[in-house]
């Protein structure tokens, strides 16, 4: 992770945290969720605390097992990492709309986005792993997601016919901010410049298929510059579209102008960087275009 220390704010508290597992943390589900939501949780969980900057998000303590509470069988939360939450967060659905999560399983940000909508309109989820489709269905089911349609593409090759509002590119990536995955071992060169040309080809597809004026999210879970601010940088000088600040309260940095001689403009300021110190979990990038 070396590499990454000129762009990190706070390079001990990264390092340190890093060597940490992320702290649990549960988004509640609206669809599902009683009134005695908080009092039930807090009765698992007495040491339950609320995000400070999402209100469905609540964190548990490190040593506690949210998977095997019965509100987590009953679709009341969905364990999720805190700053996962995000790029739903900046996708901002809304009931009514047609919206496409491209990469969506295990299906984490599909049920946030249906939760979101309150059950109205469509949600298409989309995976290209047929494996991995057993479990979006089991969460999709679980969190009463309704509106959900669930499709099993390259997401390169969804259909055209279809254009949505706002469609979410959660993007396979080298997942270098996700400690189970990788234990925050930095990626390789070429693991990098595969995983990038994926990426934009996604994005160019998601600009396809979203209507003009419409939102496309684009997020990944690394630190790479190349897998982020490299690939947002490409898609503005070769699309037709514009890069939105995004407001948030949430813990952050912006995200990086150049790194290791590449240059990818002023214009990079308005996405958004969280690394591990800063909410005691993963870390993640988000940008927002505008069709």
């Amino acid at each position: 992770m070396e590499r990454y220390k000129p762009i990190i704010d706070d390079w001990e508290a990264f390092r340190e945290e890093c060597q940490k597992d992320a702290v649990p943390a549960v988004r509640r589900n609206p669809l599902k969720a009683r009134k005695s939501f908080e009092q039930a949780l807090k009765k698992d969980f007495p040491e339950a605390e609320k995000s400070d900057w999402n209100s469905d998000v609540y964190r548990l303590p490190r040593s506690k097992s949210p998977g095997k509470s019965m509100l987590h069988w009953r679709g009341e939360y969905y364990v999720q990492e805190e700053s996962a939450s995000l790029p739903v967060e900046v996708l901002d659905p809304r009931p009514g709309e047609k919206v496409l999560d491209m990469c969506a399983a295990p299906g984490g940000k599909t049920t946030q986005i249906a939760s979101k909508m309150d059950n109205r309109g469509l949600v298409v989820s989309n995976d290209d792993s047929s494996r991995r489709l057993k479990s979006l269905h089991a969460n999709i089911y679980r969190t009463g997601s309704a509106i959900v349609d669930v499709t099993n593409y390259d997401g390169r090759r969804i259909p055209g016919t279809e254009k949505f509002d706002r469609v979410l590119v959660d993007a396979p990536c080298s997942g270098e901010g996700n400690n189970a995955r990788r234990s925050f071992e930095a990626s390789s060169s070429h693991e990098r410049e595969h995983l990038a040309e994926l990426q934009y080809q996604l994005l160019e597809k998601a600009f396809q298929i979203v209507k003009e004026g419409g939102v496309v999210v684009y997020s990944t879970c690394t630190f790479a510059p190349e897998e982020n601010e490299a690939v947002v940088s490409k898609a503005l000088d070769e699309k037709d579209v514009k890069l939105e600040d995004i407001d948030t309260d949430v813990e952050s940095r912006r995200g990086v102008e150049n790194f290791s001689g590449l240059e990818f403009g002023e214009e990079m300021s308005k996405t958004v960087r969280i690394y591990p110190h800063h909410l005691n979990s993963g870390g993640i990038f988000v940008a927002r275009f505008r069709k």
